[in-house]
C-alpha cells in the first residue's frame, strides 16, 4: 500500500510530518510522493492564523478529489487544524476518515491500528512504533534536516494561539537531541537547522537553566556535522553566553532569527511579549559587537489593534535604523480564544494591508543595500537544487536559511559550474544582486 503526504505550515510540522511516515514505513507502506498513487492520503494541517486554515482547507478538499479521479481509500487529516476544529472537520467534511490531532501522537498506533482494523483492505495492519525522532523521513533537501529540540510554548502572546494547541514548553533530553544528530550524521546529513516555538528557553523547564549554547557546544562536536543553524530565538534570552558561543564556535552560523513583532512599547506590551524596545536594541546593539559578520533576521505584525499611525511609523523608523538583513511581515491575524481576540479597536483589513506594504517597501531598499554589500565576496555554498528554468544551480551559504530567504544562483552553462552536482559544497564569488537575491561565479 502507498502512502502520501502533504506537509502545510512550519518546519516544527514538517518534523511531525516525518516522523509519522516513520511510523507508516516500519508498518511496511511505501512512501511515494505523487498523490495520485497514494492509497492513503495524510494531510498534515497548520492552524496558526486565518489564511494557513483556509489553506488547510482548500488542501483537505482537494485532497479528498483523489478518492474519485486517484487511487485513495483513506484520507487523514492530522496536525493543529485537527486539534482545534476536530469536531467540526468531522462534522462538516464527511470526505476526511480520520481526525489526529497533535494532542493524540502518543496514541498513534492504537489510533490507526484500530481504525484500519475496520477497513477491509488494511485490516492486516498493526501499527506498533510510536513516533520517533531517530525513525524519520527525513524530507527537506539533502544534505539538511530540522531538529525540534522543544514543542509548545509559555509565552502566551496575546495573539498567538500556539500555547492552546501544541500545550506548555517541553525539552526534549539533551542526551536524545544529540543521538537524533549523530544518527542522521551517519546517514550524510551535514546542515542542521534547530527550531522549536522558543528554540532561546531550551533547557530552563528539565535543567534548570537556559541549555542552548551547551547544546551548539556538543552539536558541533560530532563528526559529520558541518552547519548548525539556530531559528527563532526571543532576544530576552539571548544571553551572552549564547551570542559567544555563535561568535566562536566555527560551525554554527552567525545567522540570527530573532523575531521582533514591534518596535513600539505599548504595542510589545498589549501583544504580551518580553521584549522592550529597549531590549530589542540592547541585544541587537550586543550582537553586533560580538558577531560583526551576524545576519539578523526578524518578523513584525502590522495592524495589531489599537495600532495607531503613530506607532506605527515608530515601527518603520526602528526598522530603518536598525537595518535587519531580512524582514518578513504580517497582518495580524483575529484568532478566537486569544486574549487579543476581544481587543477594542480592531485595524480594518485596507489599513492592514496599506501598512504592511509600507513595511515591505522600506526593507526592500535595505536588502538591496545589504546585498550590495556583499558584492566581490567570497562564500562556501551548498548547491540546493536546479531552477525551475533550468538556467541555474540554486545554492546557499551559512548566511541564507532554507525556505525563508533569498538564494545564491549560479549560471549553470557557465564553464567554471561545469563540474558541481546538485548535493555539493563549492567555493563562489558574488558577481551580481537584486533586492533578495545573489549571483555568484564559482572560484
Amino acid at each position: 500500500m502507498n502512502v502520501g503526504l502533504v506537509t502545510l505550515g512550519c518546519t516544527k510540522n514538517q518534523v511531525d510530518s516525518e516522523m509519522i511516515l516513520g511510523v507508516f514505513k516500519t508498518q511496511g507502506f511505501n512512501i511515494v510522493n505523487q498523490v495520485e498513487e497514494a492509497d492513503i492520503i495524510v494531510v498534515n494541517t497548520c492552524g496558526f492564523i486565518e489564511s494557513a486554515k483556509e489553506e488547510a482547507i482548500d488542501t483537505i478538499l482537494e485532497m479528498a478529489d483523489y478518492k474519485e479521479v486517484g487511487n485513495c481509500k483513506v484520507l487523514i487529516v492530522t496536525g493543529c487544524l485537527a486539534k482545534r476544529y476536530k469536531k467540526q472537520i468531522i462534522e462538516s467534511m464527511p470526505e476526511v476518515d480520520l481526525v489526529i490531532g497533535v494532542d493524540e501522537y502518543n496514541n498513534l498506533p492504537e489510533i490507526l491500528s484500530n481504525f484500519f482494523s475496520q477497513k477491509k483492505a488494511f485490516n492486516q495492519y498493526k501499527f506498533n512504533q510510536k513516533l520517533d525522532f531517530n525513525n524519520r523521513v527525513i524530507s527537506s533537501t539533502y544534505p539538511l534536516a530540522y531538529i525540534r529540540i522543544s514543542d509548545g510554548c509559555d509565552n502566551k502572546c496575546s495573539y498567538c494561539a500556539i500555547p492552546l494547541i501544541r500545550g506548555a514548553f517541553k525539552s526534549r533530553q539533551m542526551e536524545d537531541i544529540l543521538k537524533e544528530v549523530e544518527d542522521l550524521a551517519k546517514k550524510g546529513i551535514k546542515e542542521f537547522c534547530i527550531i522549536s516555538q522558543d528554540t532561546s528557553k531550551y533547557g530552563l523547564d528539565i535543567y534548570g537553566e537556559l541549555k542552548l549554547a551547551e547544546l551548539l557546544q556538543k552539536m558541533s562536536k560530532i563528526e559529520g556535522v558541518k552547519w548548525i543553524r539556530i531559528l527563532y530565538m526571543y532576544l530576552f534570552e539571548t544571553t551572552d553566553e549564547l551570542i559567544e558561543e555563535i561568535a566562536k564556535n566555527d560551525k554554527v552560523c552567525s545567522y540570527f532569527d530573532i523575531p521582533i513583532q514591534h518596535l513600539n512599547d505599548k504595542m510589545l506590551k498589549d501583544m504580551n511579549r518580553h521584549d522592550t524596545k529597549e531590549i530589542i536594541y540592547d541585544r541587537i546593539k550586543r550582537i553586533r559587537e560580538l558577531v560583526p559578520d551576524a545576519i539578523l533576521r526578524t518578523t513584525c505584525i502590522v495592524g495589531f489593534p489599537g495600532e495607531t499611525k503613530e506607532q506605527f511609523e515608530e515601527l518603520i523608523d526602528g526598522i530603518k535604523e536598525l537595518q535587519f538583513d531580512r524582514l518578513g511581515a504580517f497582518t495580524y491575524s483575529r484568532e478566537e480564544d486569544t486574549a487579543s481576540y476581544d481587543f477594542e479597536n480592531q485595524i480594518d483589513e485596507e489599513l492592514k494591508e496599506k501598512r504592511l506594504k509600507k513595511l515591505f517597501d522600506v526593507q526592500k531598499k535595505i536588502s538591496l543595500e545589504k546585498n550590495k554589500s556583499r558584492l566581490g565576496k567570497e562564500y562556501e555554498v551548498i548547491v540546493e537544487d536546479i531552477s525551475e528554468n533550468e538556467e541555474f544551480f540554486v545554492c546557499r551559504s551559512m548566511l541564507e536559511a532554507p525556505d525563508v530567504d533569498g538564494r545564491i544562483y549560479i549560471k549553470i552553462d557557465d564553464e567554471s559550474a561545469s563540474k558541481i552536482i546538485v548535493g555539493d559544497y563549492t567555493q563562489v564569488k558574488i558577481i551580481d544582486y537584486n533586492d533578495y537575491d545573489l549571483f555568484a561565479k564559482i572560484i
